[in-house]
């Protein structure tokens, strides 16, 4: 990813499109940002790295017990720990000691990095 995109969603952005992109992938992403989706505009991303990274993290995600793709996927959808502690009723800490164990397994080391891989794989529309 290239690193603006990478200080953008570290920032705290939603979604990340360029100013040439067509009038469509601006109305997609809108969409997919109001339904609680992250957006990377898929040109942006690296064809390479989005290919080996891919098939890497297909088989880690595939590991996960049903809670911690849960919390994969609430996490990737925008959702702060605490407010998946609340969408599937478990306590905070439970969510944080998730979220350690696949950030472990995914070997990152940020939500950002995790919403990326969710888009890559379209678990998140991107």
């Amino acid at each position: 990813m290239r690193t603006d995109v990478s200080t953008s969603m570290n920032a705290g952005a939603k979604g990340y499109i360029t100013k040439n992109s067509a009038p469509e992938v601006l109305s997609e992403a809108i969409q997919c940002i109001y339904q609680g989706d992250r957006y990377i505009e898929s040109g942006l991303l690296k064809d390479d790295q989005q290919q080996q990274g891919s098939n890497d993290s297909q088989l880690i995600i595939q590991s996960f017990s049903a809670r911690e793709f849960d919390v994969f996927r609430l996490l990737a959808k925008g959702l702060a720990a605490y407010k998946v502690a609340v969408e599937l009723c478990i306590g905070y800490k439970t969510v944080a000691n998730y979220v350690t164990q696949i950030k472990k397994k995914l070997h990152i080391a940020s939500i950002v990095e995790l919403a990326y891989i969710a888009v890559i794989l379209g678990i998140t529309k991107h």
